[in-house]
């Protein structure tokens, strides 16, 4: 619902999803109908949820088997954390010292962009019954019985909700994944049905 009208589609009549960011939009066969639920709706997480648990098939790990951060936020970040850096090194060779504070201030954002971009998973590929998680200049690789769990989250600032997806390790550490070119959500429910059907794989095998 919404202050122009109301959309609806029934579970079976939902074809594909899409979507960017934080949303996640529902199209109906004939691609005439969509309904995209807002992302700062309350409980929009569990709405997320509900549509994984309706409709799973729309989230097969075969389809997505490969998801990647954009380049555009990664390039950004390095250009501002480079050009910080190198009025750090004017400031030093001037020795201005009536600008030393908001020049600090400037250059210390700019490490933390930096140092965010090196540290945060670029791509996730699935292979199998793991998944291997790319960084700029490392690489990760779990198996599905070594993760507890895998959900969208968020932190909540004055802006409003920044949405990340957590892969919960065994050791209880957590993985974010944020700023990819597919949506969170739909990241969240793909690697929670890998999830899902890997340990119960797994579990089965050991079983027989």
């Amino acid at each position: 619902k919404t202050l122009l009208g109301t959309k609806s589609l029934r579970w079976s009549e939902i074809n594909r999803v899409s979507g960017r960011g934080y949303a996640i939009k529902l199209h109906n066969f004939d691609g005439d109908v969509t309904v995209a639920p807002a992302t700062q709706l309350p409980g929009y997480d569990e709405v997320v949820n509900w549509i994984g648990m309706k409709r799973p098939d729309l989230f097969s790990p075969l389809e997505y088997a490969e998801m990647k951060k954009g380049w555009a936020g990664t390039i950004i970040f390095s250009l501002a954390g480079l050009l910080l850096l190198a009025g750090l090194v004017l400031f030093v060779l001037t020795q201005a010292g009536d600008v030393l504070i908001p020049l600090l201030v400037f250059v210390v954002f700019g490490l933390i962009a930096v140092v965010s971009v090196f540290t945060t998973p670029q791509s996730v590929t699935i292979q199998g019954d793991t998944i291997v998680i790319d960084y700029l200049f490392n690489q990760k690789t779990f198996s599905a019985k070594e993760i507890s769990s895998i959900d969208l989250r968020y932190t909540q600032t004055r802006n409003g909700r920044n949405y990340f997806v957590a892969v919960t390790l065994l050791n209880r550490k957590a993985i974010h994944l944020s700023g990819f070119t597919l949506s969170l959500p739909v990241i969240c429910l793909v690697l929670r049905n890998w999830h899902k059907k890997s340990t119960s794989v797994s579990q089965a095998f050991q079983r027989n």
